[in-house]
């Protein structure tokens, strides 16, 4: 398998006649009809009244389980028209690199608060970044996992959407195999796919994130994987079904644990190097970043007038504090 792992364009695999099955479960699981999140998605189109493809769903909001009264509603806007999407010509140059951008917002509707964070990329950079030549897994983690389709402009993009998730999937696969033994359960498997996001990222989160993840949405990885492992046998040799919920594989070399290593390291690099856009799109990024803190970990940290004016300057000694504590991955 250890050519898997070489990060090149390859034969989009979501085109084989034997992706048909999966890719029926993926468009049967992601429509989603909330009348919460049509409000956000009338306010996204609001705010960007041009150039938006698809409006996507994904995060702690999108289960009970895992939503909390401080949850924030988590969602991506594909566009393939940046130039006519942004309000600003920076904004558009500024997701040529290291997409995406990220916007925050809060407004007043029917009385009530709602607050979201939107995350932008075009339809381009969505079917790269979803394949196995993705510079990160940043987000390959995010449409690996479970999220809904709000809105397709047309059957067209629905279907990119679609094969987008079954790529992200089946690229994550070959990570998850090389640093799983010769023999492993489904659930073994799940919980491994599932953490890849979080070994490639320094972000924060509870430490149960992934279990939570796993229980709030079981039903789907359960339906879904088991046809995204078998697509990847017929494709690449393994894994094999031994029994029901266990699989084997060759032993996976050395040389292919290092390059999962290397890969999730290379996507913290790329992770921490997207902070100073965030902070350039994202409205009080700070106290954002603060609040966030505080939802994921019971704990509200108190800063100084220094530290709040200058936190990239002054903010360190805090955030290599929370590292130790194990708050920030």
């Amino acid at each position: 398998m250890e050519h898997l792992f070489a990060r090149r364009s390859q034969p989009d695999p979501t085109r084989d006649p034997r992706a048909a099955r999966a890719l029926d479960l993926i468009a049967r699981r992601l429509p989603l009809a909330d009348p919460l999140v049509e409000r956000f998605r009338a306010r996204l189109e609001e705010r960007h009244p041009r150039g938006i493809a698809a409006v996507i769903f994904y995060g702690s909001c999108l289960f009970q389980e895992t939503r909390t009264a401080t949850s924030v509603h988590d969602f991506y806007v594909l566009t393939d028209e940046p130039l006519r999407f942004y309000p600003k010509l920076w904004q558009a140059a500024l997701n040529l690199g290291l997409p995406p951008n990220v916007y925050y917002t809060a407004f007043q509707d029917r009385g009530e608060e709602l607050r979201c964070k939107y995350c932008v990329m075009s339809l381009a950079q969505f079917e790269h970044e979803t394949s196995s030549a993705a510079h990160d897994v940043h987000h390959l983690g995010r449409f690996s996992k479970q999220f809904a389709l709000v809105h397709a402009r047309d059957e067209a993009t629905r279907g990119a959407v679609e094969r987008g998730a079954l790529r992200a999937m089946l690229s994550l696969v070959a990570h998850s195999l090389a640093l799983l033994p010769a023999e492993f359960s489904l659930d073994e498997f799940l919980l491994q796919q599932l953490s890849l996001s979080y070994l490639g990222e320094q972000r924060v989160a509870e430490p149960d994130k992934v279990l939570k993840l796993f229980r709030a949405a079981r039903e789907f990885y359960v339906e879904i994987y088991p046809e995204v492992l078998a697509l990847h046998a017929a494709l690449h040799g393994a894994p094999t079904l031994v029994a029901p919920g266990r699989y084997a594989q060759p032993h996976p070399t050395p040389r292919e644990r290092r390059a999962t290593e290397a890969f999730l390291r290379r996507s913290r690099y790329r992770g921490v190097m997207r902070w100073p856009k965030y902070m350039a799109t994202v409205d009080n990024w700070l106290d954002y970043a603060l609040d966030k803190l505080e939802r994921h970990q019971g704990l509200r940290l108190q800063l100084s007038a220094r530290e709040r004016r200058h936190p990239l300057l002054f903010g360190w000694p805090r955030f290599l504090e929370l590292r130790r504590k194990g708050m920030v991955g």
